[in-house]
């Protein structure tokens, strides 16, 4: 077909027009989009507000080292480490996204005194880490299995291991998930409580960009909208230079047959509440559910801290016994 002289100029005028909106178009989506990415995977650092010193008064002899160790990608994780002194079980214990290890000193406090050692540490993009981007919970996993392998070369003065061989994990959302995808991978890992916890990263990412931007406003509609979610995962995959695992909570779940696990949600937990109880319907292993006052989303006080931290004591001196005891030799600083 021939296009007339004066249709062309019509043509090449329309083309100037439209082509330009295009354009602007695509780089506003690419600077929103980049704008997401920055902001998802570097959350507000909040500062320590305790340490395990403030317990010293209360623990005579502190039964508790700084730690420092590599991760499987050769970043560094810093952490406390509370040591019975002897052969016991093992709790690590993973925070959520914006928060810190000091948040959780009481629960660790309570597990020690029930007979268990305790590894408290910042995840990546949080408190000390030297890290300074969360891979919301893709490099989570690893870092955590780096820190499973850490406590075994743990000893105490007299040269012994100070853990027994069986290992527990506590986690709250990017914690719990983190948590949930290692035991499936660590034979060692007997006993799992999560908090408020999501299936995989794409649920993840588009709760956390919800949780940014309010849930009744045009940007949150956007958010559902399958391109939405495609072109963040994309651009986190590429922020992150790896693609996104492709393994989710449930097949972990059902990989991980043999342990005892316990589902925690609050009446904060919001649109999390519905990920976990759902989690918790498709687990086939021994498992608990309970609704708190309160999650450990955010930090706990005075009693809703107290009825926590007696809930998550209370599940692992049954589903991972340990003898509670006077603790063994005191230990300054744990031996590599």
């Amino acid at each position: 077909m021939i296009i007339s002289k004066k249709n062309r100029v019509i043509l090449k005028r329309i083309l100037w027009v439209f082509i330009p909106a295009i354009l602007v178009c695509v780089i506003g989506v690419v600077l929103i989009e980049g704008y997401m990415v920055l902001r998802l995977t570097h959350a507000a650092r909040t500062p320590l507000y305790g340490s395990p010193r403030d317990l010293q008064v209360i623990l005579q002899n502190p039964m508790w080292s700084d730690e420092k160790w590599k991760d499987s990608d050769g970043t560094q994780s810093v952490g406390w480490f509370f040591s019975r002194g002897k052969p016991s079980p093992t709790v690590i214990i993973s925070h959520a996204y914006g928060e810190n290890r000091s948040e959780f000193l009481t629960l660790s406090f309570d597990l020690w005194k029930a007979g268990y050692n305790v590894l408290l540490y910042d995840l990546r993009g949080n408190g000390q880490s030297a890290v300074d981007w969360s891979g919301l919970g893709i490099y989570e996993k690893e870092d955590l299995l780096s820190a499973i392998e850490y406590t075994k070369t743990l000893k105490g003065p007299d040269g012994r291991p100070v853990g027994d061989g069986r290992i527990g994990l506590y986690g709250v959302e990017i914690g719990g998930y983190s948590s949930i995808m290692a035991a499936s991978q660590s034979p060692a890992v007997k006993a799992v409580a999560v908090d408020s916890v999501y299936p995989d990263i794409s649920a993840y990412t588009k709760y956390r960009l919800k949780a940014g931007v309010g849930s009744n406003n045009l940007w949150a509609k956007l958010i559902d909208y399958p391109t939405t979610g495609k072109l963040t995962n994309f651009g986190l995959q590429l922020y992150l230079a790896r693609r996104n695992d492709s393994e989710t909570a449930q097949e972990a779940l059902k990989a991980s047959t043999g342990r005892r696990f316990l589902f925690i949600v609050g009446s904060d937990s919001g649109a999390l509440a519905d990920m976990t109880k759902a989690l918790y319907d498709t687990t086939d292993s021994p498992k608990e559910f309970v609704q708190l006052n309160k999650s450990r989303l955010d930090r706990l006080y005075e009693s809703d801290s107290a009825e926590y931290d007696a809930r998550v004591v209370a599940f692992f001196k049954d589903a991972l016994p340990a003898v509670a005891g006077p603790p063994g030799t005191p230990v300054q600083r744990a031996s590599r």
